[in-house]
């Protein structure tokens, strides 16, 4: 499965046409490079022990991490002030700012849905020191096997020169 559609952005346009895609739905977000290793597993794998590369980092103390699921966004909820804030502050497009390269989003078919374990999940375990995403995060139990992939789109986001945030990059580069 490749991506079906490649969307290719200066870092300062507008992404309002993507983000409306993700609305409703379910998806795991990559970096377009590890794509390949994850057509050729046939699945999104586990990453418990951390081996694996990672797009977001990831918190050893992940609450879906320590419970074997894979961490994907779920943007099914209705979007509140809230909710919008939470997204905000885990931006699924990040990892595609200059300097790191194109993303791939692979949305899960809604027969995975039922399965998926809700981010409320770690208020019931009264997990306090793990780390979940209130209303963004969902986790899927196992690896998730590409047959519930539905689609996958790649985003790329490529420098302005002119930008504030490029001029800082280089800036940041030059000083050491």
């Amino acid at each position: 499965m490749h991506p079906t559609r490649a969307y290719v952005r200066r870092e300062t346009e507008s992404l309002d046409d993507i983000e409306a895609q993700l609305e409703g739905r379910v998806f795991h977000v990559s970096k377009l490079a590890y794509l390949a290793g994850i057509m050729s597993a046939a699945e999104i794998r586990l990453n418990r022990d951390g081996k694996l590369p990672t797009t977001f980092g990831y918190p050893s103390n992940g609450l879906f991490r320590s419970r074997d699921c894979v961490s994907l966004f779920d943007y099914r909820a209705p979007a509140t002030d809230e909710i919008r804030d939470l997204r905000r502050r885990c931006y699924p497009f990040s990892p595609a700012f200059p300097p790191n390269g194109p993303i791939a989003i692979l949305f899960v078919s809604p027969e995975a849905y039922q399965v998926l374990v809700p981010w409320t999940k770690w208020k019931e375990a009264n997990a306090p020191s793990e780390q979940v995403v209130p209303y963004v995060e969902a986790g899927y139990p196992g690896p998730l096997p590409l047959r519930l992939i539905q689609e996958v789109i790649s985003v790329e986001l490529t420098e302005d020169p002119s930008s504030l945030a490029a001029r800082l990059r280089h800036a940041r580069t030059a000083a050491g």
